[in-house]
């Protein structure tokens, strides 16, 4: 579900690697008057993440937030993916044997695979993780596609100034923190040209493309024939 805040009539739609760790704590701290850490609760942990789950868009009660002022915070979709693959393979191991031996031995796959090996069997090894295929389904699993939906969206490059916005619409002077940046900082451009075009073949249908069209333009010179908001860029788009 969103970030709901109803003192605020607010609600925040936001997708996994895409500044949603840091956007949950903000408001948090906007609702409460005080900066969120993490602490334990009999003996279980609880970080900024706990603060609400992140469901579908389609399986949000959207009938409990009617007459919200609704948001939404998107990410560039390539640099998502590298933070993904960054955050949850290099970082956290989640495809090493300890976390998902059988299932790789099942598919057949190396575990802690390189972004090329990753990128080469990128549906197999999202079906040996659950938490995996979740963190890498396309923005619109968790935003939607109708921009009208919302009143302002954001991108994660302007994140100061949906802080600034958020602090002035509710009188508070809450601090947006930088979390859940573990993980190398991958340069897409340094990456084998092969690898390049299968990033751009997985992330071009995600709906930020769609709805920030400059996303698009460092990569376009890549796809040969492929010009920005071209309708066909956008013809396998869906929700969910």
């Amino acid at each position: 579900m969103p970030y709901i805040m109803p003192a605020q009539r607010m609600a925040f739609f936001f997708s996994p690697k895409a500044g949603g760790t840091s956007l949950r704590a903000f408001l948090f701290h906007v609702e409460n008057g005080f900066p969120f850490r993490n602490y334990s609760v009999q003996g279980q942990p609880v970080d900024a993440n706990k603060l609400t789950a992140n469901y579908r868009f389609n399986r949000v009660d959207h009938a409990a937030i009617e007459g919200y002022r609704t948001f939404a915070l998107l990410r560039d979709p390539v640099r998502r993916f590298l933070s993904g693959y960054s955050n949850r393979v290099l970082h956290y191991r989640e495809l090493s044997i300890e976390a998902a031996g059988r299932e790789l031995l099942q598919q057949g796959l190396p575990p802690d695979p390189d972004i090329s090996t990753f990128v080469e069997n990128y549906i197999g090894y999202l079906q040996c993780s659950k938490p995996m295929a979740r963190h890498f389904l396309k923005q619109q699993a968790f935003v939607g596609t109708d921009a009208g939906f919302y009143e302002r969206i954001f991108r994660l490059e302007e994140v100061d100034e949906l802080a600034d916005f958020v602090n002035a619409a509710c009188g508070a002077q809450a601090r947006m923190p930088r979390l859940q940046t573990g993980g190398a900082k991958l340069d897409f451009f340094a990456l084998d040209e092969d690898v390049q075009l299968e990033i751009l073949e997985i992330c071009r249908t995600d709906v930020a493309f769609q709805l920030f069209p400059d996303y698009w333009e460092p990569y376009a010179h890549l796809v040969e024939g492929e010009t920005v908001g071209a309708d066909a860029l956008w013809q396998s788009v869906t929700v969910g």
